[in-house]
């Protein structure tokens, strides 16, 4: 049986499921060759942040690009998790979501690439 990834129970023994998704576009900027990062965070179905915005450095590869995103998203994510924890929501695991192969396998080895 195949248990989904939900957060620990509320107050009130329900159980919470996050969604987190963050994307990057590579060198879209035709002025600086930055990237550009976005992320949404859900709470069950609802938007509870979002972000987009130029990221401060040029990439050499959409792996690069990705990558950043995803740790601009992972800074977001920990902050939330402080807050759900003042309000009494613990967390168990929280789920990413992405769409680049390469930085998923860089995650999984997260020997110092670049």
């Amino acid at each position: 049986m195949v248990e989904k990834s939900k957060l620990d129970e509320d107050r009130e023994g329900k159980a919470v499921d996050p969604s987190h998704y963050h994307d990057a576009d590579h060198a879209r900027c035709q002025d600086t060759c930055r990237s550009t990062s976005g992320s949404v965070q859900f709470l069950e179905e609802r938007l509870i942040s979002w972000s987009s915005k130029r990221q401060k450095s040029a990439a050499i590869s959409s792996t690069e690009a990705e990558y950043i995103a995803l740790s601009g998203c992972c800074a977001q994510i920990l902050w939330m998790r402080s807050q759900f924890l003042d309000y009494g929501l613990a967390f168990n695991k929280i789920p990413m979501y992405c769409d680049n192969k390469s930085v998923i396998a860089l995650c999984c080895n997260n020997v110092q690439h670049f």
